[in-house]
């Protein structure tokens, strides 16, 4: 597990390191700026030319300073470009240019970028917060349109390291060497996509400042897997390890219910039911023998109170409702969907469902469980509005512990009536803070999963997951963990991982565009243990 630091915890982090624990900040920058030095260095290997250090007045200059010195001694032509007042650089700043220039090293102002093989970005770091403007943005610009390959010192100039978002203008590094922990600027998006490769380097902060901050997002690597993956017992059997409710499918849909049941099998559970339309009866049992079926027509009747109480919700309401669907279930069927949801350690709802009444009616039986978890995907969010005492007065969505949420943006935005873009740029924002006691899941190529207090920030997968049948199959790796006794956050954070590391696998040796649902479940046996 490793943390992911907004721009506060991390300074939190260095302040506890100097004026807590004691360790000088000059110590700290050396060290900082060795690292730097040393990504320069692998990336010179073999090759002749020029390195440039654009620096700003700040500490982040001071580290690109003493990056610049520590390069010139290892033989490498080196100018130092300061970009910033030089009469209001730091303390440390100011040092480092006092030592460069005893050394001999160029310090200009006023740098011919085209020259440079190598350029060092060292002018801002992660405590900028307002737009770049005027001769910065300039020479970020002149930066950025050169050949030279470029090094960003902690985060690239003009990231929010918060956020991401780009302040006015940011440079486009190649490399990232960034300290003690990740930043979320350089995790989320568009921040990302300016990060180039990340390196986090270890600059001796210690552990007891990075716990005492504790930063709020964490994220997995693969060591994590066998560690947090639930055990198998020597002796055992089916009934160990859990039953999933798979409620899926719809007359139209049948691929959706096959991938959810089969993910959730891919994680162990011990028993998968299928409860779906008689239309993928056959489709089913061909392709997963494994998994029980209860199936209905799609015609039956309902008791009258229990329609009455529906309809007291406004049909009309929402205009994506079927108004023309079945009539309903009869009262023995609404009985045996009270049987099977008895049956079962987890249920997932919604995959390719519809929002015909008949899916309208299976989402109101499952909203009343409290004592197992219960996953809601695809439709059943869709179908969620019509359930208006499940939100509260400001509009968040109000369900007890036990519920996994796992929206798409689209599907969010209409949860929370809410534009998509505004849910992009505040991905971390939306997952915590519009729900309340679900977990959320808030999928998109950093997913996010929260409990409102906890949150993972996703780094595995790629663009090859962006296919049909892929949430499908999430859905079902989750609500398969959730059967085997994960606590809901745990079983999504982790469901998330190594549904993104089945799209590393499949491009080592395929194409990003030829990836279907059915590669994730052929990649998840070598990952799980």
């Amino acid at each position: 597990m490793k943390y992911i630091a907004d721009a506060r915890e991390a300074k939190e982090i260095d302040g506890i390191s100097i004026q807590k624990i004691g360790i000088p900040s000059f110590v700290l920058m050396e060290r900082a700026s060795l690292k730097v030095a040393e990504c320069v260095r692998r990336i010179m290997e073999g090759k002749k030319g020029r390195i440039l250090v654009a620096c700003g007045s700040g500490n982040n200059g001071g580290d690109g300073a003493a990056a610049g010195r520590i390069l010139k001694e290892w033989g490498y032509e080196v100018v130092i470009a300061l970009l910033g007042n030089e009469e209001k650089a730091s303390k440390e700043m100011k040092l480092q240019l006092q030592i460069a220039r005893n050394l001999s090293i160029p310090v200009i102002t006023e740098p011919v970028i085209a020259e440079y093989t190598v350029i060092i970005d060292a002018i801002f770091g992660i405590g900028l917060s307002r737009d770049i403007s005027g001769d910065y943005a300039g020479w970020i610009a002149e930066i950025n349109n050169t050949d030279a390959v470029i090094v960003s010192v902690d985060i690239p100039s003009g990231i929010d390291a918060s956020t991401g978002k780009i302040l006015g203008v940011a440079v486009h590094a190649d490399y990232t060497v960034t300290f003690g922990v990740n930043k979320r600027g350089l995790v989320l998006f568009p921040g990302t996509q300016y990060a180039g490769k990340v390196l986090v380097e270890d600059i001796g902060f210690p552990e007891k400042a990075v716990h005492e901050v504790s930063p709020a997002v964490i994220s997995y690597e693969r060591s994590d897997i066998k560690r947090l993956f639930p055990k198998r017992l020597p002796r055992s059997n089916k009934g160990n390890y859990g039953k999933t409710l798979v409620i899926a499918g719809s007359k139209q849909i049948s691929g959706a219910a096959y991938f959810t049941a089969a993910g959730a099998y891919q994680m162990g559970s011990g028993l998968v039911k299928v409860f779906t339309h008689e239309n993928n009866r056959i489709m089913l049992q061909t392709k997963l023998p494994e998994a029980l079926l209860y199936t209905y027509q799609g015609n039956e009747r309902l008791p009258a109170d229990y329609m009455d109480d529906i309809f007291e919700r406004g049909r009309e309401a929402v205009p994506f409702l079927e108004q023309d669907s079945e009539k309903g279930e009869s009262e023995e069927f609404v009985k045996c969907l009270k049987n099977e949801l008895c049956w079962a350690s987890a249920v997932v709802i919604g995959p390719g469902l519809g929002t015909s009444r008949m899916a309208e009616l299976l989402l109101y039986e499952v909203l009343k469980i409290t004592d197992i978890p219960v996953l809601m995907d695809a439709d059943a969010l869709n179908l969620l509005p019509r359930f208006p005492e499940y939100f509260n007065e400001d509009g968040r969505i109000q369900l007890t512990d036990n519920f996994v949420l796992t929206p798409h943006l689209k599907e969010m935005s209409r949860l929370l009536g809410s534009d998509v873009e505004s849910i992009k740029d505040n991905l971390i924002d939306t997952a915590c803070r519009y729900t309340k006691g679900a977990v959320v899941v808030l999928k998109d190529a950093r997913t996010v999963v929260s409990d409102g207090t906890r949150i993972y920030l996703n780094q595995s997968g790629n663009n090859a997951l962006a296919k049909g049948g892929s949430g499908d199959v999430l859905s079902g790796m989750i609500g398969g963990l959730l059967a085997r006794g994960m606590e809901p956050f745990r079983a999504a954070a982790l469901g998330v991982y190594l549904h993104g590391l089945t799209a590393e696998e499949y491009v080592k040796e395929g194409s990003f565009s030829t990836m279907l649902a059915t590669d994730i479940l052929e990649r998840l046996p070598a990952l799980v243990p």
